[in-house]
């Protein structure tokens, strides 16, 4: 696989420039079907999605994470920038175990 990104049609066109294989997708069905196409042969490589695409398949994406196989997610702005709703890792681990790695200023 390499490298293969799933998004709106000009990210994905932008990636294609850097030679990267992709998916155009621009509702919830079309991503699940591109994204289960992209993990179904467990071939070794990057799976970029937008934060779009996260959004619209959070819990395929969880389940995916959660089973450690390839391909390797990444999850990236789109065109026009980050959602500004993206947590930090110190947020996350704060969630899920109630332990503060870094004390907050």
């Amino acid at each position: 696989m390499g490298f293969h990104i799933i998004g709106d049609a000009d990210t994905v066109l932008g990636y294609r420039f850097a030679g990267l294989s992709g998916d155009v997708v621009e509702t919830a069905e079309e991503a699940r079907v591109a994204f289960k196409a992209a993990i179904a042969n467990n071939r070794k490589g990057v799976l970029l999605i937008t934060e779009a695409v996260e959004d619209m398949l959070a819990d395929d994406v969880t389940a995916h994470r959660l089973s450690s196989k390839p391909p390797y997610l990444a999850v990236m702005q789109d065109i026009w920038g980050p959602r500004g709703k993206r947590r930090s890792l110190q947020e996350l681990i704060y969630e899920a175990v109630g332990i503060r790695i870094v004390q907050d200023n």
